[in-house]
Order: structure tokens, then C-alpha cells, then sequence
């Protein structure tokens, strides 16, 4: 028959295995949910660079359907206008006459300012 000491040596090397395989399950744990974290963020960026694909693409066709018609009807309306507006020679022109206009009614200005003096 077993005495005390004997089952008390026999508690200790059981509470020593089973502390050792304690240790090597939380181990093996850990690995396995450091495991299980590095493919769930591989997942996830890639499910993230996906979406920011389609959103890209998206985003271009809007820009190609949308945007650049209007630009281009934008565009279009500058050329009407600049086609429209005097070039150099005739902004020369307009000035000369513009001057000879205030010249006049400057003139003519002072001849009424006379001839209500005058009456």
C-alpha cells in the first residue's frame, strides 16, 4: 500500500504534467488564434483593396458619363464666346472710338451747361 508521502510525490507529478500541459494548450492557443488574426486581416484587406477597385472604377465611370460631357459643353460655350469677343485690332479700334465718344459728349456737355446759363 501506498503512504502519504508517496501520494504526495505522486500529486506534485501530476500537478507538474498537468501544469506543463497547461502551458503547451494555451501555446498551442495563442498560435492558432495568431493564425486564425493573420488570415482574417489578409481576408479583410483583400475584400478592402476589391471594394476600393470597384469604387475606382465606379467613380470613372461617373467622371466619363457625367463630368466630361459637361466640360465639354463647357467647352463648347467658351468657343462661342471667345469666337465672339474682338481681337487685339479691334479692341484698338473700339478704344479710338470710345475716346472720340467721351470727347463728344464731354463737349457737348459743357455746350448745354452754356446754353442754360444763357437763357
Amino acid at each position: 500500500m501506498l503512504e502519504e508521502k508517496d501520494l504526495q510525490a505522486i500529486a506534485q507529478i501530476m500537478d507538474s504534467r498537468i501544469g506543463e500541459s497547461e502551458k503547451r494548450m494555451a501555446n498551442m492557443m495563442d498560435q492558432k488564434l495568431a493564425q486564425q488574426k493573420r488570415e482574417i486581416m489578409g481576408e479583410t484587406k483583400e475584400l478592402l483593396s476589391q471594394q476600393k477597385r470597384e469604387i475606382m472604377q465606379e467613380v470613372g465611370v461617373l467622371i466619363e458619363n457625367e463630368v466630361t460631357p459637361r466640360f465639354d459643353l463647357l467647352a463648347d460655350g467658351q468657343e462661342d464666346i471667345l469666337r465672339r469677343m474682338p481681337n487685339e485690332d479691334d479692341m484698338d479700334i473700339i478704344d479710338g472710338r470710345l475716346t472720340t465718344l467721351e470727347a463728344s459728349v464731354k463737349k457737348l456737355n459743357r455746350e448745354v451747361a452754356q446754353l442754360k446759363k444763357a437763357q
